[in-house]
């Protein structure tokens, strides 16, 4: 048994984050901001062992500069990097990066270019499989542009909330493919049809890993090692079973997790390698907890924001926005969506994200096509193609 999930004191380290962000939340919610607030907060932050502060800046002088100034620049050209950080698709460094730029435009008073950060905010979380982020920051950039005559920047902002449910209902048809696939493979094995079952059973996991449904995924391995054993191939077997221990437990699945180890045991696996094993699973599971424990701390970061933007002080709102940035910088995927829905509700909600998807293609086709703007509105029509 796996009895060492993780060492007293570092429960009692996770536990004290997750109580501190909850206090420090009620504090500021029951009066309101003072000398005497801000140190207590402080302190309870120290005590969580989050920083106290937002990051070291990432922007430099001469571009802060020109954010501050009154041009028509895009952010894009102010900020050069940015081209550089998407080509490579570096997204977590790149969403740090124009969470900055947008604390600093906000100072700036200058609309347009705030709309824009948002907007590629949510691009960014659309490419990062973060599709609630991606509406939030996308009606966020909709909220700024309200006073504004540029209908051609609104329509480019409806056509990525297209994008973004597009994206939905990819996800769910990618699941319900995986799920059907890992079932017709299971009874391939069933029935003693090897090959075709092992095929279709890691499509199904490729499936699953690249929408980031490792519970999932991890059944499919389970599966894996089973057709493996069944076939005479122990070596695989074992490696296949390891893997499923490995995604159970980075995904929170404990109990899963220990089963998957209790029939390597069974198998006859040597003593000496279960040990590592175990060591190996203890890990995934402390790390998962961290985790859990460093989002906990970013969501009340993020109501910290909200109640500061509820009182029109978007300097104090924007420091904690930034600090719940900081707060996932090091969370794992895994246990970033370590809750999802099953594949059938999945499926069943997304028949609202096509209705969605078709409403927001449609009203920046519009827009488009009033401002002669024709290659986004030829790219727009080809995004309504793919719905289905």
């Amino acid at each position: 048994m796996l009895q060492r999930f993780s060492k007293f004191s570092e429960r009692t380290r996770i536990t004290l984050v997750g109580v501190c962000a909850a206090v420090l939340v009620l504090v500021v919610e029951l009066q309101p901001w003072n000398a005497s607030t801000e140190v207590y907060i402080e302190d309870q932050l120290s005590l969580a062992d989050s920083p106290e502060k937002p990051p070291a800046p990432l922007i430099t002088p001469d571009i802060e500069v020109r954010l501050r100034a009154n041009t028509a620049e895009s952010i894009k050209e102010i900020d050069p990097q940015l081209e550089v950080l998407m080509a490579q698709e570096q997204y977590g460094e790149l969403s740090n990066r124009l969470l900055n730029l947008a604390a600093i435009s906000v100072g700036s008073k200058q609309p347009d270019q705030l709309a824009e950060i948002l907007s590629l905010l949510g691009q960014v979380s659309i490419e990062q499989q973060n599709l609630d982020a991606a509406e939030v920051y996308l009606f966020e950039a909709l909220d700024v542009l309200s006073d504004s005559l540029n209908d051609g920047v609104k329509a480019e902002i409806y056509m990525h909330l297209g994008r973004a449910h597009l994206r939905s209902r990819e996800i769910a048809r990618s699941a319900g493919y995986a799920y059907d696939t890992l079932l017709i493979g299971r009874n391939q094995l069933m029935r003693g049809r090897y090959r075709v079952a092992e095929e279709n059973i890691r499509k199904a996991i490729e499936y699953n890993l690249s929408i980031n449904r490792y519970n999932a995924a991890a059944s499919a391995y389970s599966s894996l090692a089973l057709l493996n054993q069944r076939s005479g191939n122990k070596y695989e077997s074992e490696i296949a079973r390891l893997e499923a221990a490995r995604l159970y437990a980075s995904s929170g699945q404990m109990s899963s997790a220990q089963k998957q180890i209790d029939l390597l045991r069974a198998a006859g696996i040597e003593e000496w390698r279960l040990f590592g094993i175990e060591d190996e699973i203890e890990s995934n599971i402390q790390e998962y907890e961290e985790s859990i424990a460093q989002i906990a701390l970013a969501r009340d970061y993020q109501r910290l924001y909200n109640h500061y933007l509820s009182q029109n002080n978007h300097a104090r709102a924007w420091h904690f926005r930034l600090l719940a940035s900081k707060s996932l910088e090091n969370v794992s995927k895994r246990a970033m969506f370590h809750r999802q829905q099953g594949v059938l509700a999945l499926l069943y909600n997304s028949n609202e994200a096509m209705t969605l998807a078709k409403n927001y293609f449609s009203q920046a086709s519009r827009s488009f096509v009033a401002n002669d703007m024709v290659d986004l509105d030829e790219r727009t029509q080809a995004l309504t193609r793919q719905i289905y």
